[in-house]
């Protein structure tokens, strides 16, 4: 069976490769150009960027090294943590002793949340990696390894503080193991004393990280829904017939827990599988309803637990092979089973997404700002200090992002110190949003002068409802300038 998984593993990888070549754009909004952007200078800045806590420390080391190939590098990481994950979900599965382990594997490869955000420079693929790694070392018995490992999550994705809340309550209370609980707890005072050293922060974990930072000065850019959201996705971000594996095994799980509450394999099972997951799940579904933490009810936020949600299907799957291998002599043979849901499962990946998804187009808004920089190139501009948010553009036109003579993000830019000759790139999306820089301000200030302004026919909306357009200007003047 592991030959036919490896076989499957370097099929899917060389199928996503090419999808991924043949794609313009990426998934994940400006997410993904951003993480790729911070990556890719993260060694030109180490002391700015290999700490950045939007980007997070951990991708941005790792991701450093892929993304100096380009935007298909970042994508090769994703495919490897995508590839890795699943095959920890069924080494995993293995270690507490599922008789049909490969199917966690399958359920992983194919998980439609996960298939969907690969080609991105998203962080979700590499922390689900991360945490299958610790998951997989905690069911090994290998409890201060795993620890140290989770211990890190945080600075792969925020909701690591999460994840390791579950590890931290399961070391104290099941297992009581109280030194890997320290070395759980090492990762975050690591990063906080190197933080401290480079920034000068001394709660650098805290009031660095964007999020904590969002809910302390309110900033709440998505507003907030539902609290069945999450729930309501489950039928995309697993499939219907997934979904039903999922809850039956949720259910599963919770009965051989509380019928056998002091076996291991089982306490594993329910704490390290289902509780992270369960409360993960639980906590995005608050935050999203309460508004809270600059959330925006991304459903790609699951992409970090598919592999744990594979186990859980995967055990509700092998209950039902052993049943029907129960039956008797005219049951269907188990070894056709074996390959049926597994291939059924992979195939029906594929066929469903790519004819309406891939290739990956770059968005509207992407296609605006091509026509911008085909412009701007045709100006002399490249030595002027620029301001503006999308990150694409500095992709287009070659900018380091931490450049401070050519580039500052229009959420910095102030009307009293912008120098003369400025350009002021304003979009629709990022201007009276992040930037919170209304357009009427530009056009009504003496100093500046519009140069060029791009409006979409058809016109279309983007964030909070706004026409998306874009404007440059100018300053031209400085009779309102600040000496």
């Amino acid at each position: 069976m592991e030959l036919f998984m490896l076989l499957v593993s370097i099929i899917s990888f060389v199928y996503i490769y090419t999808l991924a070549s043949a794609s313009p754009g990426l998934e994940g909004g400006m997410d993904s150009y951003n993480h790729y952007i911070l990556a890719r200078y993260a060694w030109i800045h180490p002391d700015e960027l290999l700490l950045h806590q939007w980007g997070k420390p951990v991708y941005n080391i790792i991701a450093s090294a892929f993304a100096q190939f380009g935007l298909l590098g970042v994508v090769v990481l994703n495919i490897i943590a995508h590839l890795g994950a699943s095959w920890l979900a069924y080494f995993t599965a293995r270690g507490l002793n599922f008789k049909h382990a490969f199917l966690a594997f399958f359920f992983a490869l194919g998980s439609p949340i996960f298939f969907d955000n690969i080609i991105s420079g998203l962080t979700e693929p590499l922390c689900a990696l991360l945490l299958m790694v610790s998951v997989f070392l905690f069911v090994k018995d290998k409890a201060v390894l795993a620890a140290i490992v989770a211990g890190f999550l945080p600075y792969a994705r925020s909701e690591g503080f999460v994840i390791i809340a579950v590890f931290g309550f399961y070391l104290i209370f099941i297992s009581k193991n109280y030194k890997a609980f320290i070395a759980l707890i090492a990762g975050s005072v690591i990063m906080n004393f190197i933080g401290w050293i480079v920034e000068g922060e001394a709660l650098w974990i805290f009031t660095s990280n964007p999020y904590i930072k969002a809910q302390t000065e309110q900033l709440n850019l998505c507003g907030h829904g539902s609290i069945l959201h999450y729930v309501r996705t489950l039928k995309y971000t697993m499939g219907t017939i997934p979904v039903v594996f999922f809850t039956t095994g949720t259910l599963l799980v919770l009965y051989h827990y509380f019928r056998s509450i002091k076996d291991k394999t089982t306490q594993k099972l329910f704490f390290l599988v289902l509780g992270v997951y369960g409360l993960y799940f639980i906590i995005h579904s608050v935050i999203w309803y309460l508004g809270m933490m600059g959330s925006c009810g991304y459903e790609r936020v699951l992409v970090v637990i598919a592999p744990l949600a594979a186990i859980i299907m995967a055990f509700s799957a092998q209950i039902l092979l052993n049943w029907i291998s129960s039956i008797g002599p005219h049951a269907l043979r188990k070894s056709t089973w074996y390959f049926i849901i597994p291939a059924l499962y992979l195939l029906y990946i594929p066929i469903k997404t790519y004819g309406h998804k891939y290739p990956i187009d770059i968005s509207d808004e992407q296609k605006e700002f091509v026509r911008v920089a085909e412009w701007y190139e045709k100006q002399n501009f490249q030595e002027r200090r620029h301001y503006f948010l999308y990150p694409y553009l500095n992709i287009l036109l070659d900018i380091d992002p931490k450049d401070t003579d050519r580039f500052i993000q229009l959420w910095s830019f102030d009307f009293d110190y912008a120098p003369k000759g400025s350009i002021v790139i304003w979009d629709g999306h990022f201007g009276p949003n992040e930037s919170q820089l209304p357009l009427l301000d530009l056009i009504s200030h003496p100093d500046f002068t519009l140069l060029k302004s791009f409006c979409p026919d058809p016109p279309f909306k983007t964030s909070n409802d706004y026409l998306f357009e874009i404007y440059v200007f100018e300053r031209t003047d400085t009779t309102m300038l600040k000496k």
